[in-house]
């Protein structure tokens, strides 16, 4: 969970850093790609590998919080970030 965590800080930093909420770049010898986009997928694959290694089905749970989300208020938290 502290690896996904990671990520989504790495996305953050780079957000406050204003690199471009969709922008890709390539840096380093092994042109090492890097960006919010890339973030997001790192943390994407580790959930999806967290999820395998303990047998949670993700799919069934994505479906039951969207149900789930469809009672309440857009935005009910009222929250900005």
């Amino acid at each position: 969970i502290a690896l996904c965590h990671s990520e989504l800080s790495e996305a953050l930093e780079d957000y406050r850093q204003g690199k471009g909420i969709d922008a890709v770049r390539f840096s380093g010898a092994d042109e090492k790609p890097k960006g919010i986009p890339i973030e997001l997928a790192d943390v994407v694959i580790r959930i999806a590998d967290m999820c395998g290694y303990y047998g949670i089905d993700l799919e069934s749970a994505i479906e039951i919080k969207m149900e789930y989300n469809k009672t309440r208020p857009y935005k009910h938290g009222g929250k900005v970030i």
